[in-house]
């Protein structure tokens, strides 16, 4: 193969002080037919010979009238010349051998015996080992090239062979997953890179192309990230044959924030749509219902006078009255949810915000066969914050934790408060429903823009208490198991501890 692309002619320089000797090789060199010789009797007619023509090999005497074929080979070094050289000299000096080697000759040659007939095919051989190297050399030096292009894209770049091992991993790509390059190459793509990305990782390991899509991934700091990707087959240039697969990610988790901020304040207008909207049914509501009300109450109260206690009917009179009230709070309750929220900010008390919360869907949360239990404890320090937002809170997490408990079996959803070392308010609301993946805990709280996966809610449900609760200076966590059910757990500062 190599015979072919070089050609039949190679072009050699004999060096050597001996004209006779000069002579015979060159002789015989061009009956062969394949070689066009020229000669130097020197070191110092090298440099000559070789501005005027370009020589394949040089065939370098070890001792010439001028110095030593090694002195000749340091000055070849410096002048930046790269001709591969024969070293031919007629002493059996081992250590001029090894010298000559280590300074960079291919071979090294006896004059004795029939070290002629040798002559050609050695030189052919290091003629072909001068150019394979040369070709390795320029193919590494694209190689760096290209990987020191690969390494300074912003765009992330993962490659994987047909048996899943990682051949190549760019800075970039690193990032996204909290380490090193170094600390993945070689590695089995399932054992790590697969693994950040649970909910595409099968499509990852079958290593099919796939047109460009965003995928949801999780870093070693278990710190949530989205990439754009796009998985193309690598093939060989010669046979066309597939030989792995490249993945190139670009890093978008800054638009798919921004999409989220703009999907909350989407849904936060929904709500707002049909707080004004329960709103204006409610006026109706009031305007239908709270006059016959007030007649029942106050015909209940006539009643009531002209009854004396024993009397047979002033239970049921007193039964009318009661739940007249009743019915009129819960028309004021229905109107005050659905006004508007303020922006001011005021002291809360929790508990009658959670006390409120389950008066307006308490009966919901009953009427599926759900025990809904309150452990409220008393003396809670109060919170700064807008108190129609966290109903809002309340409710969004209690319907969740009916959604998760809607399924014709007895279940039960609580809600505890208790004050916390740090002079914070604590709240649980525990349910014993459908449990959250454990893989799913720790992105609940991200916007899910394609419907909930974990059987609670729509998606959005969980940014949006988040964020409720980020506006109160507090936190919300949750943990999930099918021994102590499902938790979410919101503290919040006192009014005393954000002064």
């Amino acid at each position: 193969m190599v015979d072919e692309v070089k050609g039949s002619s190679y072009s050699v320089l004999i060096v050597d002080d001996d004209p006779d000797h000069r002579q015979v090789v060159r002789d015989y060199l061009e009956v062969i037919g394949e070689f066009e010789v020229s000669v130097a009797g020197n070191v110092e007619d090298i440099w000559g010979k070789i501005n005027e023509n370009k020589f394949d090999l040089i065939l370098l005497d070890y001792r010439m009238p001028d110095g030593t074929g090694i002195d000749a080979m340091e000055e070849m070094k410096d002048r930046g010349y790269r001709i591969p050289i024969i070293m031919i000299t007629g002493e059996g000096d081992e250590r001029v051998a090894v010298q000559a080697i280590q300074k960079g000759a291919y071979d090294y040659l006896m004059k004795s015996g029939d070290y002629l007939f040798t002559l050609p095919a050695l030189i052919r051989k290091t003629v072909r080992a001068h150019e394979l190297q040369l070709a390795v050399e320029t193919g590494l030096e694209k190689i760096r090239y290209q990987a020191f292009l690969l390494d300074n894209v912003r765009d992330a770049i993962v490659v994987w062979d047909l048996e899943g091992k990682i051949m190549f991993m760019n800075p970039a790509a690193a990032d996204f997953l909290g380490r090193s390059a170094e600390d993945y190459i070689g590695k089995q793509i399932q054992e790590c890179y697969a693994n950040a990305f649970p909910e595409n990782h099968d499509v990852l390991l079958e290593g099919s192309e796939n047109p460009e899509t965003e995928r949801k991934g999780i870093n070693d700091q278990n710190e949530v990230f989205w990439v754009s990707s796009r998985i193309t087959k690598m093939r060989d240039n010669t046979t066309d044959e597939v030989i792995g697969y490249m993945d190139v990610i670009r890093d978008i988790t800054k638009r798919k924030e921004m999409e989220a901020q703009i999907q909350a304040a989407q849904s936060k207008l929904i709500q707002t749509a049909r707080h004004t909207a329960i709103g204006e049914l409610a006026s109706g509501v009031a305007h239908q219902i709270s006059n016959p009300l007030t007649t029942i109450i106050a015909d209940a109260q006539i009643m009531l006078k002209d009854l004396s206690a024993e009397h047979p009917v002033r239970e049921s009179a007193e039964a009318i009255e009661e739940a007249g009230w009743q019915a009129q709070a819960a028309v004021k309750r229905l109107m005050d949810f659905s006004r508007p929220p303020s922006i001011s900010q005021e002291s809360i008390h929790i508990n009658q915000t959670i006390e409120n919360a389950v008066l307006l869907i308490g009966g919901q949360i009953e009427s599926i066969g759900v025990n809904l239990t309150l452990d409220l404890a008393g003396e809670l320090p109060s919170v700064k914050g807008n108190s129609s937002q966290v109903e809002d809170l309340w409710v969004n997490l209690l319907l969740l934790a009916r959604d998760a408990t809607d399924d014709g079996e007895p279940h039960e959803i609580a809600i505890q408060t208790k004050v916390t070392d740090g002079d914070s308010v604590e709240i649980c609301v525990r349910d014993d429903g459908k449990c959250i993946p454990e893989d799913a805990l720790e992105m609940i709280f991200e916007p899910d823009f394609t419907g909930s996966r974990i059987g609670r809610g729509m998606g959005m449900e969980l940014s949006i208490c988040r964020e409720i609760v980020r506006q109160h200076g507090g936190k919300i966590t949750a943990r999930s198991d099918a021994s102590d059910g499902t938790r979410f757990i919101v503290t919040l500062p006192s009014e005393e501890v954000r002064r």
